[in-house]
């Protein structure tokens, strides 16, 4: 259907067409769906992200809960030694007991120690480590001051050498003054391995014994890709210190189809689209094609129409033409001769009276002599509009036809004339132009009752020349310019508004045009362009 009115559409023009692949309002749908489709896939997206990141944040909840239970294990551990060292005078095999009973396989050993002045020294031991009797300072110093400031468990970590450990220390387990210990040796660096009971075996976890993800102060890992790049930062607190889990998924939390939720949403909306603008493309084009077709249609009888009106009005032409033509011809038999005749006689009548210069006879034969030459002319302009033959074309220089045509009419007396312009020939018949030429020279000097200046020019134009014939007269208002080519248009008291009319039809069966410009109060200005023939132009004198 939308290939079918493409041939169509151009027989009414005649030209080719060119479709574009999409109608304006098919590509504003399309770009508005593929909007909505695009924020739908980032929307979706974004809510899979936080989904993302909200699981991680439980499970690294959940990874904090576990590792501070197994640390909380630990502070009630120390507490138990505390109190077996703190009853008394325990014996050594007492404390060795208890610290077996609560050692793990990392566990290096086990401490007590008690304040002497400003040292510390160790007062109970069991396992590898500082004996008893042994002072400690450096780290350990350190940490122990920390956990008797806060009466409770501090930790922190301390380098033997090339070991290091993860030391606790619980102060005034033991009584005041004292500090219970546990240290562990740690690999930080190596991935702890994980299984399917770990708390975080979906997980990449680096734990820090600092509130910031500082390497040294890593205490357990998953994986060797440090830092985690993305991951969620999850600080909790272990005694009187703020410990760190940072942990990072290495797959999807939320599952396959979550995680292919958005591209699913985009697939979708991009079909949905695409089809949906192709409906539309369809339907429009459907719609486009018979509008075209009504179009054509409405065209064609608006063709008819027009036709038959052109013909109907040549027709009505005609007969007002024949019309014209008998009324005219008749005219000229009846009132021709006789007006010859009457102006004979005045003329014999002037010249045989006797009576003075002064005489009212005169004015009174001048007067008739004047009113029959206006009756003259109107059977002139009746028998030029009713002829209508057609154009013998010859050499015409214009420079002389519009001489010729000035002195056949002169000017009134106080009307100037000038006249301007090269020496040009053109292709017409010299009396039809010679008739426009009287016609609109007479009207000049009609429309210029007080005087004035009238101008006729001729200059060249490629292919033509142009004759120019301007008055400084009253002017025409608009509507009164378009209605003077009309037959019997006229707003003179004198004449039947045919001078007009025959010089257009003269000039357009000479293949040429005529053009008229006029300002009320300012004057009128007619330009007629006529073919030039080039061969025959003068060369200047």
């Amino acid at each position: 259907m939308t290939g079918s009115n493409t041939p169509r559409a151009n027989s009414m023009t005649g030209k080719r067409v060119r479709r574009w692949p999409l109608r304006p309002l098919s590509v504003v749908i399309l770009l508005v769906l593929a909007a909505v489709t695009a924020a739908s896939c980032l929307i979706t997206r974004n809510v899979v992200a936080a989904q993302e990141r909200l699981i991680l944040r439980e499970q690294t909840a959940e990874v904090a809960a576990v590792v501070g239970s197994a640390f909380a294990g630990a502070q009630s551990s120390l507490q138990l030694l505390g109190q077996i060292a703190g009853s008394g005078h325990p014996h050594p095999n007492l404390f060795a007991a208890g610290a077996r009973a609560v050692t793990t396989a990392s566990t290096q050993g086990w401490l007590v120690t008690t304040k002497s002045g400003t040292s510390l020294k160790v007062t109970a031991a069991a396992g590898n480590g500082p004996v008893v009797g042994q002072v400690l300072s450096g780290a350990q110093s350190t940490l122990a001051r920390r956990a008797l400031s806060v009466n409770g468990l501090a930790s922190g970590l301390v380098r033997d050498g090339g070991t290091l450990r993860l030391v606790f220390a619980l102060g005034g387990a033991a009584g005041p003054g004292t500090v219970v210990w546990q240290e562990s040796a740690i690999s930080p660096t190596t991935p702890t391995p994980t299984g399917p009971t770990s708390p975080w075996h979906s997980l990449n976890v680096a734990i820090y014994l600092a509130n910031h993800p500082d390497p040294s102060a890593l205490v357990v890992t998953t994986t060797k890709d440090l830092p985690l790049a993305g991951g969620i930062q999850y600080p909790f607190r272990v005694g009187a210190d703020t410990w760190l889990i940072v942990a990072s998924s290495p797959g999807s939390l939320v599952g396959s189809l979550g995680q292919a939720m958005p591209w699913l949403v985009l697939g979708f909306g991009a079909v949905t689209a695409v089809l949906l603008t192709a409906v539309l493309e369809t339907l429009g084009r459907r719609r486009d094609y018979a509008s075209a077709l009504v179009e054509e249609r409405t065209a064609s009888l608006r063709s008819a129409i027009a036709e038959r009106e052109t013909a109907q009005a040549s027709l009505s032409r005609q007969e007002h033409m024949a019309a014209i033509g008998q009324l005219a011809a008749t005219v000229g038999h009846e009132l021709r001769n006789p007006l010859a005749v009457v102006m004979n006689v005045l003329y014999l009548m002037k010249v045989g009276s006797k009576a003075a210069e002064d005489d009212p006879i005169h004015r009174h034969v001048a007067t008739a002599e004047r009113e029959i030459s206006a009756a003259t002319r109107i059977v002139s302009d009746l028998l030029d509009f009713a002829a209508g033959r057609g154009p013998i074309l010859a050499p015409v220089e214009v420079s002389d036809l519009v001489t010729e045509a000035l002195s056949v009419v002169p000017p009134p007396d106080d009307v100037q004339v000038v006249q301007r312009g090269e020496p040009l020939v053109i292709d017409a018949d010299r009396d039809q132009i010679r008739q426009a030429l009287l016609n609109l020279i007479t009207n000049g000097y009609d429309a210029m009752p007080g005087g004035g200046v009238l101008t006729v020019s001729t200059t060249a134009a490629p292919g033509s020349v142009q004759i120019t014939v301007t008055d400084t007269g009253t002017g025409m208002d608009e509507k009164t310019r378009g209605s003077i080519f009309t037959p019997f248009f006229t707003k003179k008291t004198q004449g039947i508004g045919l001078g007009l009319a025959v010089t257009k039809r003269v000039i357009e069966a000479n293949g040429g045009t005529i053009a008229v410009q006029s300002t009320l109060g300012e004057g009128t200005s007619f330009t007629l362009t006529l073919p030039v023939l080039a061969a025959m132009v003068s060369a200047p004198q």
